[in-house]
């Protein structure tokens, strides 16, 4: 049974709000979340009661509802050797092989393989030095790499294991997105964005293969790439966006005022860049509606 309170919508991306064990109101789309009492549900009490026993299992489990697209198919073995001797096996459905280093894509796990200690190392640090801000409703946290394990390897190169669930797929998967799908991903670069900016933080550059979406929920991950991670005041990150948006986006289905704001220069802030977007978000796609996620 799926129940409604009040159609009370997310302003973030126009979802409706559902109910956590612990009595949120969150958006299971974008990780918007209402506070609200029972003195707020007088007159519809039933609708609590309803929402509180029928809902509140399912929007907990729903962080991993599996491999929703069914895209964890034919993996092979992937096995790296440290230097201590002990093995480390990863079941990988998909790999990136780049100059600097090696990513072994699994359905829980991600495998980063640098080709020296000294970038693993700038990987965790950069992580570590990250600070939120205070109205940080949306757990921004849940969106960088969670490290859980590292070790070097017999070969002098280094390892780091980044930990995911079923459900949050490499963007790189996909291509020929509608616009309105891809709306939602540059909202959450654009939220993302502004907690680099809130640490005067960017990336020498970022690529579509560091980067993740839940197309269930309309989450995006950045979970690969911050050993090119600097302090600094320049907005690379921005400018990188753009480009990958294009990419994966068929352009035929976009607004005029998309494009716009695609082919054009970024705002000299990350603050500023959402704002122009929200902007393309409420006059070019009439404004925050939720769309299902398009293959």
């Amino acid at each position: 049974m799926e129940s409604k309170l009040l159609n009370i919508r997310c302003d973030n991306c126009g979802a409706e709000y559902r109910i956590s064990s612990q009595g949120e109101m969150i958006c299971r789309f974008c990780g918007s979340k209402v506070y609200l009492s029972d003195k707020d549900f007088k007159a519809y009490k039933k609708t609590r009661d309803n929402m509180l026993h029928n809902d509140r299992f399912l929007n907990d489990e729903a962080a991993d509802e599996g491999d929703v697209l069914c895209l964890w198919n034919n993996s092979s073995k992937a096995n790296f050797t440290t230097d201590r001797g002990s093995t480390i096996t990863l079941d990988s459905y998909y790999s990136v092989i780049l100059d600097e280093k090696e990513v072994y894509i699994g359905s829980d796990k991600i495998a980063i393989v640098f080709k020296n200690a000294l970038s693993a190392a700038n990987f965790t640090i950069m992580l570590s030095k990250i600070e939120y801000p205070s109205a940080d409703i949306k757990g921004l946290s849940r969106f960088l790499p969670n490290v859980i394990y590292k070790a070097n390897l017999e070969d002098g190169r280094a390892l780091l294991i980044v930990s995911k669930t079923e459900n949050i797929y490499p963007l790189f998967l996909f291509e020929n997105l509608k616009a309105t799908t891809v709306a939602w991903i540059i909202s959450r670069f654009e939220n993302l964005g502004c907690l680099l900016e809130f640490n005067d933080m960017d990336f020498k550059a970022i690529k579509a293969e560091d980067v993740y979406i839940n197309p269930k929920t309309h989450e995006l991950f950045i979970l690969d790439g911050w050993e090119g991670v600097e302090v600094t005041s320049r907005r690379n990150y921005l400018k990188d966006m753009r480009k990958i948006a294009k990419d994966i986006m068929d352009e035929s289905t976009a607004p005029e005022l998309c494009m716009k704001f695609l082919n054009g220069s970024p705002a000299e802030t990350a603050y500023d860049d959402f704002s122009a977007w929200d902007d393309v978000i409420e006059n070019g796609f009439n404004g925050h509606n939720f769309h299902q996620f398009n293959t």
